[in-house]
């Protein structure tokens, strides 16, 4: 158990745990902290109803942990449930930013505060069921070559779903940003194959990487807030080191996926659709950029006058053409090309 409590006088429970978890925090006691193997960075927001299950399955890891739980300016009581988790046991870290900083800055938050040999970065609505993470640090001691590896997602029914991917182009940003998100998620979780393999990148969501390599790249680029192309800036810039990225089919986290686009949801669209943007003119240059901003502006618009017309008879519609009218504007006003590449020489691998 790697859960060392503190002497305090105990503080009252971060949730409403049931009895079984508490027997849980009562047996986690340890009078021996471990140096840690793993630093565990997880970033939450609006995510109190996730941190326990998350934090409690991390507890019970049997590989040596510490846990830095950042949040960012959540707008319920989640910030003071990461502080009391962080007041209760001595290797549980509370980070709490006074504003919303985004996936890729928050994850870089303990830069310089770890002391583990390899960092996972993971969501608040993760949690493992066995000893996963003693497996994939195993894995990394075992392979030298490889820098990062990610283990199978899996739903609460085991069901696997999106955990890697092999490329990223302009295909992938039409398939997964242009067209309605359920149907290449259906394709992709049912026709992929989970088996151990060599990937561009894995999930975010679950991602083991040395800690001295994450240093080396200089972590996560923040100008990436939350998309699924902050980790592939970093799984890119992994493989320039000459190291190589493992997707891990017989490990599983569980994933309940999309709870933390929920909490804001034009957010998370604003912020998927301008991250891509950023992406393709990081590592590809303006034109292939434009494309992808022609086709993000092309579906925004005709999201909207589709939602516009259904909100004539239903009024859940009429908040659904608001949105993606906003984020039309928002592409077209906001656009990162508007800042030309002169505004990447300052990100992590810029000159890629």
């Amino acid at each position: 158990m790697q859960a060392q409590e503190r002497s305090a006088p105990p503080v009252s429970t971060p949730s409403d745990a049931s009895a079984t978890s508490q027997m849980m925090y009562d047996t986690a006691k340890s009078s021996n902290a471990a140096q840690p193997r793993v630093s565990i960075i997880v970033v939450t927001y609006g995510s109190s109803k996730e941190i326990p299950d998350c934090v409690e399955s991390l507890l019970k890891q049997s590989v040596p942990v510490e846990i830095f739980l950042v949040d960012n300016a959540s707008p319920d009581n989640t910030a003071q449930m990461v502080s009391e988790y962080a007041a209760r046991f001595e290797n549980v870290h509370a980070i709490l930013n006074t504003k919303n900083v985004g996936l890729a800055a928050g994850n870089n938050a303990p830069m310089g505060k770890c002391q583990g040999e390899y960092l996972l970065m993971l969501n608040p609505d993760t949690f493992f069921r066995n000893n996963s993470l003693e497996r994939m640090v195993e894995f990394l001691d075992r392979n030298p070559d490889v820098g990062v590896v990610g283990p199978k997602e899996v739903n609460a029914d085991g069901h696997p779903h999106v955990s890697f991917r092999r490329s990223w182009g302009l295909r992938h940003v039409f398939t997964w940003r242009v067209l309605p998100y359920r149907f290449p998620r259906f394709l992709h979780d049912r026709f992929s194959s989970y088996a151990t393999q060599d990937v561009l990148f894995v999930s975010g969501s679950c991602l083991l990487i040395r800690r001295s390599l994450f240093e080396q790249i200089g972590g996560y680029d923040p100008e990436y807030f939350l998309s699924i192309e902050d980790v592939c800036d970093l799984c890119l810039r992994v493989k320039q080191t000459g190291s190589r990225v493992v997707f891990l089919g017989d490990q599983e986290v569980v994933h309940h996926t999309g709870r933390s686009g929920a909490q804001a949801p034009y957010i998370a669209i604003w912020h998927s659709n301008r991250d891509s943007v950023y992406h393709f003119l990081k590592h590809k240059g303006v034109l292939p950029a434009l494309v992808v901003s022609f086709l993000l502006l092309t579906a925004a618009a005709t999201k909207t006058v589709t939602a516009a017309i259904l909100g004539i008879a239903k009024k859940r519609y009429r908040n659904i053409a608001r949105m993606y009218a906003r984020l039309f504007w928002h592409l077209v006003v906001k656009n990162p090309i508007r800042g030309g590449r002169a505004g990447l020489s300052a990100s992590p691998g810029s000159a890629a």
